[in-house]
């Protein structure tokens, strides 16, 4: 089976770099990557869904009391 070396960076969505949130491997049949978001975006999205969260709730009382 023939095999192709790639090298290539890896950038978030935001502009950071992602070199270091990034692994490889291989299983049975394949190679794989895993790439994870980065500090900062993982840290924004975790604010927005607890604001949403809040809000929902927020909302969800007053409709029971009204």
């Amino acid at each position: 089976m023939p095999t192709l070396e790639l090298n290539f960076e890896v950038y978030c969505e935001c502009g950071n770099g992602l070199c270091g949130n990034s692994t490889e491997g291989h299983n049975r049949h394949s190679q794989f990557i895993v790439i994870s978001p980065c500090e900062k975006c993982l840290n924004a999205s975790y604010e927005q869904g607890l604001e949403e969260g809040y809000a929902e709730c927020a909302e969800c009382e007053k409709d029971n009391t009204e």
